[in-house]
């Protein structure tokens, strides 16, 4: 098992990479390295002995699968939806998560934890770096990485706002929220309190410089939970953690001035882009209403992908079953880290760490998911679903 573990470990953290920092593809059709990466798994996984159990994370997602599959039918056969390649796009998709969580079993997880960890660590700088030659703009890069990933869609905004390498102000702010939380843990867990003090604060001006309302919110009441769990073995210090970002927050904030334009505006019930989601919400809402159990299927022949809420999006989708198996999936594991919480004080400090790590992204993509897409993105999930699968197998084995 060690040849094929090592590759197979390996791989998963190059399809994160993939997923996080690469573009879609130049080739006219929506489709990016990382999915092609997943379909490779395929024949990998078939060649290779399966050593994974049936467990709460197969079941789940192999009843999301099956209802994508009802629910595409339902709407080609009952409603009238023209068949699209682009559907086809969308299954592999919605198959990648499915793969992934197959193929980390097949890894030594303590190895696999050690690589993220460095995952994190460098893709920390990585993103540190990249967010101020963005905010700086150093000689063209903002024109250059506006044009490779959201094809000049935020190249001419009136206020800078960073997009990473994700193509929208919003999912790089999540993306960011990742590499927070994580270092936020270990910053509280470990030793090395100074590097990732100095790493901690660097990522939460690149999160300003993103100018996301919705995320910087979602980093407070991380902030705040974090703090609160290790309370008790960290007092002194977690006061100083929470003093210090919230000055850093409060001191900072008023020189991203679309974060104030934008909180006074939806107080005051006349913020545009709010006013335009009402709309789309409304609009997905009324077809959820046309079809509410199985939904239309993916339908991108006749719907549009833009809603800006993956909660309608999905109940437009897939009804209220491919709804209800979406949440359970991700949000299941809130229950299983409650349910197996006295397991979890006895696993290592690497696999605690990922788990809380993932516990409160829920947090943030719960919210996310209001006004963006998580499940039906393709940045977001498959760090999402190395991390639980990891914790959930390392459960499953007391």
């Amino acid at each position: 098992m060690s040849k094929s573990s090592h590759f197979t470990e390996n791989f998963i953290i190059v399809l994160i990479i993939t997923s996080m920092f690469f573009p879609t593809l130049p080739i006219g059709i929506d489709i990016r390295i990382d999915d092609l990466m997943a379909l490779f798994l395929i024949p990998l996984l078939l060649i290779v002995r399966p050593n994974f159990k049936i467990n709460r994370l197969i079941i789940s997602y192999s009843v999301i699968l099956f209802l994508f599959f009802v629910s595409t039918l339902f709407g080609y056969l009952h409603l009238g939806v023209p068949y699209s390649l682009r559907d086809l796009n969308e299954f592999t998709r919605v198959l990648k998560p499915f793969l992934i969580i197959i193929a980390v079993s097949y890894c030594d997880s303590d190895k696999l934890l050690r690589k993220m960890h460095l995952l994190f660590k460098y893709g920390s700088i990585f993103i540190i770096l990249i967010g101020f030659l963005e905010f700086f703009d150093v000689p063209g890069y903002r024109k250059l990485i506006s044009l490779i990933y959201s094809g000049h869609r935020f190249e001419n905004l009136d206020r800078i706002r960073v997009i990473l390498m994700a193509g929208d102000p919003n999912i790089a702010a999540a993306l960011v929220i990742y590499f927070i939380t994580y270092i936020l843990q270990t910053m509280l867990m470990t030793k090395n309190k100074i590097r990732n003090s100095f790493i901690l604060l660097f990522l939460i001006i690149v999160l300003l410089m993103t100018s996301s309302r919705t995320l910087l919110i979602v980093f407070v009441v991380i902030l705040f939970a974090s703090l609160f769990y290790h309370f008790q073995n960290n007092k002194f210090f977690s006061f100083v953690v929470l003093a210090f970002c919230l000055t850093l927050v409060l001191g900072t904030v008023q020189k991203f001035d679309y974060l104030i334009i934008g909180f006074s505006t939806f107080s005051e019930g006349t913020n545009t882009s709010m006013l335009l989601r009402y709309q789309q919400w409304s609009e997905a809402f009324n077809l959820f209403l046309k079809s509410p159990i199985l939904g239309w299927g993916p339908a991108k022949e006749i719907h549009t992908t833009i809603v800006d809420s993956e909660h309608l999006l999905l109940l437009r989708r897939y009804g209220i079953l491919g709804y209800l198996a979406v949440m359970n999936f991700i949000f299941g594991f809130i229950w299983i880290l409650f349910r197996k919480r006295k397991k979890l004080s006895l696993i290592n400090l690497s696999h605690k760490r990922i788990g809380l790590t993932a516990l409160f992204s829920c947090l943030m993509i719960f919210i996310l998911m209001i006004t963006n897409n998580f499940f039906s993105g393709y940045q977001l999930m498959p760090l999402f679903v190395v991390m639980i699968t990891l914790v959930e197998n390392k459960l499953n084995t007391f």
